[in-house]
């Protein structure tokens, strides 16, 4: 006969394959489980009835958890569930030997039951693979659902609750102090609880107030976005430029090298895009000095260092983009730059090329993730940029002696570049509903900046332009009271004038639109607060013809930047103004839902503008939400902001 191993684990651990400590009477996991511990007959076969031990002292008895004293349900935060014929066993221990007679009674298999718990486990892969159920890789696309063509569709959701990993409408109006049950926020919208008024959060709030009551249409609209479907469709990792894993293979020297032969014979092409599209609206580069760098470096490739390379690839990244939106050699290029990048000490040792560099990799982040966390993420990079840009001293004229330290073209580049990084620092501020960076009374450098000579047209408008769009853009964004009305009507007319200027001015049409958007979107939010007023049409009409022509004037040019007539992608300059656009179109929507709204005729206002007629008005917003749903497959952002501005419109009338 064959020998028979002995088996000194309990009952339950046996159960459960867990190694147990085979402390007697009870050992640890059966304590911490709330359950009595019992072992079967040593040398018994494994089906002999188990036996309760008793080998305790009448101390240790007493010292034992009970279902009395431990309620039948454990404090800690173990997993495991407890057997219920054990539970219902130790039930009918404590009820008498009437009850073990006639074994466990309803009750006691009833509350055996209910005290049963399931294991929690996370849900590591993504969606897609879940619900096929195949391993995942756990990649942002996953590989399966990159080889497959899904990549757009892969999006994970780690918290699945009893929302089933969903979260509500964070547009749903936030609870005042007299409401007992706060409204559910997602996860963005937590942890940005401080949003200015220029954030499109208020508008959404706006509109769910006027919904009738009992609508579910705004929060039908984000039902099947998870949790972080904003991660999703992301061209650069949402952490970019800082830890991104697929830049790791390109720390070695060679390894660049490889990738810029790779790429030599599409290079001009790139650099030619570049410059025709985002340069323009963004001037951060000489550029004939760098396209003589560029001839120089095909020449020796080894005399230009990590600083110059980084601003080299993000050039190239950019450009390739530009051609083609699905291109992976634009993402190699720019996970190249971020490798050549942090092999310098830019934190504490910047350079004007690592400064160019970091404003380039903000300018991706806005053209290549469309998507609102990565607009979120451009604010904490545009603050890390401008504290650079004070360590390395760009602002000019803060200390005496350091214009004349430099030549004229580098003191020309320094000029160009902060101009260039307080242009994005308030436009960010405007998508994001943060106060800007950079204080109004830090401008006085700008003062010093009047002499420069033959700026560009561009340049020469924001210079003239940025004390008062800081200035308002601090006032709005604060927590500061609201600005007067005297004040609101002082900026208006300053912004007029600005806008009238940049027209005769900027001789390039990309030029004169983005101008045109950047101002009218601050006069926008300006008059805002008194142009919703209850008595807006009426008190304030000033404010409230303001903010409905510049509405309107915004989506005309969203409208004209995503025509196809153009040679170029003229959409990718709008990415950066996708939110100023979604925005223009909450706020024509506000306008046009208000029932006392002097829209039936085109009237003529006393500020210089004219107002197109309800119907021409509806007309305009329905071709831009047309214009949208081509959009919409780009990202789970734009297909959500699609679903929510054809909700929007569902609520106006017809005509």
């Amino acid at each position: 006969m064959p020998h028979m191993r002995e088996v000194r684990t309990c009952d339950r651990c046996r159960q459960f394959k867990r190694r147990c400590d085979l402390t007697k009477p009870s050992c640890s996991r059966c304590v911490q489980a709330g359950v009595r511990c019992s072992y079967s007959v040593a040398g018994a076969p494994s089906k002999t009835v188990r036996c309760i031990a008793s080998t305790s002292s009448p101390a240790q008895e007493a010292s034992a958890p009970t279902p009395s004293s431990v309620g039948l349900i454990s404090p800690s935060d173990s997993t495991e569930s407890p057997e219920p014929y054990l539970i219902a066993a130790s039930l009918t221990q404590d009820l008498g030997p009437a009850t073990q007679d006639t074994g466990p009674g309803p009750a006691a298999l009833a509350t055996a039951q209910r005290i049963v718990r399931k294991r929690k486990r996370n849900c590591l892969s993504c969606l897609r693979c879940h619900r096929l159920k195949v391993k995942c890789d756990k990649d942002l696309p996953c590989g399966r659902c990159k080889g497959s063509g899904n990549g757009r569709e892969c999006y994970y959701s780690y918290n699945k609750g009893p929302n089933s990993g969903k979260f509500p409408c964070p547009t749903a109006p936030i609870a005042q102090s007299g409401d007992n049950a706060e409204p559910e926020l997602a996860t963005w919208h937590t942890s940005h609880k401080v949003r200015g008024a220029t954030h499109w959060r208020d508008l959404m709030t706006r509109i769910g107030a006027v919904m009738p009551q009992g609508s579910t249409s705004l929060a039908a609209a984000l039902e099947n976005v998870a949790t972080n479907a904003c991660l999703a469709n992301f061209t650069l990792p949402g952490n970019f430029p800082f830890g991104t894993p697929g830049a790791s293979k390109y720390y070695a020297r060679d390894s660049v090298a490889k990738l810029l032969d790779s790429e030599r014979g599409r290079t001009q092409g790139y650099i030619d895009v570049y410059c025709q599209l985002l340069d323009t609206v963004n001037p951060i580069i000489d550029q004939a000095q760098f396209k003589r760098e560029v001839e120089q470096y095909w020449a020796d490739p080894h005399s230009f260092n990590l600083c110059w390379l980084s601003q080299f690839l993000m050039v190239l990244g950019l450009g390739a983009f530009a051609m083609s939106e699905e291109s992976h050699a634009a993402t190699e290029l720019m996970m190249a730059s971020e490798a050549c990048l942090m092999q310098t000490p830019f934190m504490f040792r910047p350079t004007l090329l690592t400064l160019k560099t970091l404003t380039l990799m903000a300018i991706a982040k806005q053209v290549c993730n469309a998507t609102c966390w990565s607009i979120d993420s451009c604010w904490s990079i545009m603050g890390l940029l401008v504290r650079m840009a004070f360590i390395y001293g760009l602002p000019p004229g803060r200390s005496e002696g350091d214009d004349e330290a430099q030549d004229t073209a580098e003191r020309n580049s320094c000029r160009k570049l902060w101009l260039t990084i307080l242009y994005l620092d308030t436009k960010v501020s405007m998508c994001t509903g943060m106060p800007p960076l950079t204080r109004p009374e830090e401008l006085i450098c700008l003062r010093k900046m009047a002499q420069w000579s033959h700026p560009d047209s561009m340049q020469e408008v924001l210079l003239r332009s940025m004390p008062t769009v800081l200035e308002v853009m601090s006032h709005i964004n604060s927590k500061q009271d609201q600005i007067p009305y005297s004040e609101v009507l002082q900026f208006t007319a300053e912004l007029r004038k600005l806008m009238a200027h940049a027209q005769q001015a900027c001789t390039n049409q990309l030029q004169r639109i983005t101008l045109d958007i950047y101002l009218r979107r601050c006069l926008m939010v300006l008059n805002r607060p008194f142009a919703l007023h209850q008595d807006g049409p009426v008190t304030y009409p000033e404010a409230y013809w303001s903010s409905l022509e510049c509405s309107l004037a915004l989506l005309v040019h969203y409208r004209e930047l995503w025509s196809t007539e153009h040679s170029l992608r003229l959409d990718l300059v709008g990415r950066a103004f996708i939110f100023d656009f979604f925005s223009a179109s909450l706020t024509a929507s506000l306008h046009v839902l208000r029932k006392d709204a002097p829209l039936d005729v085109g009237p003529t206002t006393d500020v210089g503008c004219k107002i197109p007629p309800r119907q021409i008005i509806l007309d305009t917003m329905r071709s831009c939400v047309d214009i949208w749903s081509g959009e919409q497959e780009k990202s789970v952002c734009y297909r959500t902001g699609y679903q929510l501005l054809c909700a929007v419109l569902a609520m106006l009338p017809a005509t």
